[in-house]
């Protein structure tokens, strides 16, 4: 087939960080060997070159040309093109550059903070290896936008590497971006391009533009005084990464504790301060802490018996934990985040009097030992249970140096968008996975309006009308579980379900499928299988279920409420062969207690002999519920509430 002429002569502006050699041609350097390009719409080609320059884009048998301007910046828009490849990208401009095994397929940008940024190599689960060594898809490639910020826009990336999914390759990318590139390439027989750009602990005004966020009443002053001072931006950065690596050095070689005497038995610890097991931060009023909090807890072992070869059996989470038995080490826990077996040499423990004594470098104030079930305990080698850890231990966090707290640059509002959004557009896409909201819980009502706020960002200035944007609303997580009265995370889920109004949205319930002990769990396969459903409806329209029941409106009748339902899919059943559970219901008191609710037709009739003239009925509201309504497909419903108490 011969070469069809297209041709898209394009005037616009670049910003003064486009990286950028006036005197030679050059690409964005979103584009390189292995990249996927769009299919079905015009896809976007840019760089620089010298002024005023004839630029020549070859690809699939279609030529496209355009000129650079005045300051040689150059963009031109490639013809509608049908899935398929590899082929080479030939572009011509006084220099030549050839990029080879390209292809024609979908692209989607993943973005996000903690849970969208965790990789395959950080564990999904205990099939973690399996899932690695069967990565063998060489049509699915990633590009990972630099983890870089920005107080302007830039226009270019320093990275243009588009990676070949591998087993060798996987390790390093998103697992929910992994496993739904997976699901679309395998059941869609096409190539897959996922632009990876996603930062944990970060909340949703840090990927929006300045611009946009200054539409916002919450931030519109704080965005019109923002200083876009380069050189003070940057400055500010190098000495929060400085920070932070002084924390790093701080936590691991401070002694002070151990010279102390911290870990000896006979230690006085009677002015610390108390805590009951489980030991987690909250509970010592240290939630959010960074740094360094020793804990100990005393035992006796009465037994006549040689304590003799011992397990030390407790499920722990920190950064670091070194763990201590009269005054000996026994153990160094590197990121430790489940149950954990420790092996105690003979000589450890003793008759009598025992103090077991634990470091914990905390982050996030996300540390803990033990757990509800009670799981922490002392067995011997037979196994026979000697000594549990619950009741009561003591804890102090002033003994080590003090570190500097949690360094948010990289969440400072518009600072993301600037960096990691906007040197991708206008890169040509399908839509947009999203896996966001935990650092926003607490602003549930803010984020009704500065979700959809982000969405509409990014579809003005990709210019691709309303592309699909999919997201994941919040998993269950915290052990302790609010009451139906007060949850923040209820809220924000309630804040995602909300954006369901705007177009071409799909939201992936995963309330069922958390850790209620880790706010990162790894059941990264499923929220991938689900927002590739909700691809399906939005992006690829067919006619399928793609979600679990959506709350749509309620009657009352008499003493009981009917609750209606969209997505009930070929029917509404439990989860549980003992019933429904997690509504809760509530008269003109506005107490909600626990209701009972079954199930009639497609819909839900929710009651309560305590509650004589109901009002209202809400559903999974609380952080970590246990939630028990599907469909017949297997698919969750989303919390939600009636009332807008």
């Amino acid at each position: 087939m011969g070469l069809r002429f297209i041709s898209f002569l394009l005037v616009f502006s670049f910003g003064a960080t486009f990286n950028s050699d006036s005197q030679s041609l050059r690409l964005a350097s979103i584009f390189g060997d292995h990249m996927v390009i769009q299919q079905g719409v015009n896809a976007s080609v840019w760089g620089t070159a010298a002024p005023g320059t004839n630029i020549k884009v070859v690809f699939a048998g279609f030529y496209s040309e355009a000129r650079s301007d005045d300051d040689g910046r150059w963009m031109l828009k490639m013809p509608v093109l049908k899935a398929g490849g590899p082929y080479n990208l030939t572009v011509t401009g006084g220099d030549t550059i050839v990029l080879s095994d390209v292809m024609v397929g979908e692209v989607w940008v993943a973005s996000g903070q903690s849970n969208m940024e965790w990789t395959m190599g950080s564990g999904v689960g205990p099939d973690t290896e399996i899932e690695i060594a069967q990565a063998d898809h060489p049509g699915i490639r990633f590009f990972s936008v630099p983890k870089e910020t920005s107080i302007i826009p830039l226009n270019d990336t320093n990275v243009n590497d588009w990676i070949v999914c591998s087993p060798s390759a996987v390790r390093s990318f998103s697992a929910v971006a992994y496993f739904f590139a997976r699901e679309l390439s395998l059941q869609k027989n096409i190539a897959v391009g996922i632009i990876s750009s996603s930062w944990g602990a970060t909340s949703a005004e840090a990927w929006i533009s300045s611009e946009m966020l200054a539409t916002h009443p919450d931030f519109r002053e704080r965005m019109l005084k923002t200083d876009t001072d380069t050189s003070r931006w940057n400055s500010y950065v190098r000495n929060s990464i400085k920070a932070e690596q002084e924390r790093e050095i701080i936590a691991r070689t401070s002694l002070k504790g151990i010279e102390e005497g911290v870990t000896e038995s006979s230690y006085d610890d009677t002015g610390w301060k108390k805590c009951l097991y489980p030991v987690e931060m909250k509970g010592m009023g240290l939630y959010g802490y960074w740094g360094l909090v020793w804990v100990r807890k005393h035992f006796d072992l009465s037994d006549k018996r040689d304590p003799g070869m011992m397990r030390l059996v407790s499920d722990i989470q920190a950064r670091e934990a070194t763990v201590y038995l009269n005054g000996r080490e026994a153990a160094r826990l590197i990121s430790p985040a489940g149950l954990v077996e420790i092996k105690i040499d003979s000589g450890l423990l003793k008759r009598g009097h025992n103090v077991l004594s634990v470091r914990l470098y905390v982050n996030w104030g996300s540390a803990y030992i033990g757990n509800d079930s009670g799981d922490s305990y002392l067995i011997q080698e037979n196994d026979t249970v000697r000594k549990t850890l619950e009741g009561e231990w003591r804890f102090n966090s002033e003994i080590e140096p003090p570190v500097a707290q949690w360094q948010d640059y990289y969440n400072k509002p518009a600072v993301l968008f600037n960096a990691r959004i906007a040197p991708v557009i206008p890169y040509g896409i399908r839509g947009v996975i999203w896996y966001q909201g935990e650092n926003n819980a607490g602003n549930g009502y803010q984020y009704r309006s500065l979700f959809p706020l982000l969405i509409e960002d990014w579809r003005v200035r990709w210019g691709l009308g309303y592309f699909p944007f999919l997201y994941v609303q919040l998993a269950n997580f915290v052990t302790e579980s609010a009451d139906s009265g007060k949850s923040d995370w209820a809220e924000l889920r309630e804040a995602q379900m909300m954006t369901l109004g705007y177009p071409a949205t799909g939201m992936a319930v995963t309330v069922d499928i958390g850790d209620p002990g880790d706010i990162h769990p790894w059941n990264k396969l499923d929220v991938g299988k689900r927002l590739f459903l909700q691809s399906r409806r939005v992006a690829y329209k067919e006619n399928i279920v793609a979600s679990g029941p959506i709350y749509k409106s309620m009657k009352i009748e008499s003493k009981r409420i009917r609750i209606l339902f969209d997505s009930e899919g070929s029917g509404l059943v439990s989860s549980d062969s003992t019933g429904l559970k997690g509504f809760a219901i509530a008269g003109p008191d506005r107490k909600f207690l626990m209701a009972e609710a079954v199930i009639d037709g497609n819909e839900v009739i929710v009651s309560s002999p305590f509650v004589h003239v109901p009002l209202a009925v809400r559903y999974g509201w609380e952080d970590n519920p246990t939630c028990t309504l599907i469909n017949r497909e297997g698919l969750p419903a989303s919390p939600f509430r009636t009332d807008d108490w």
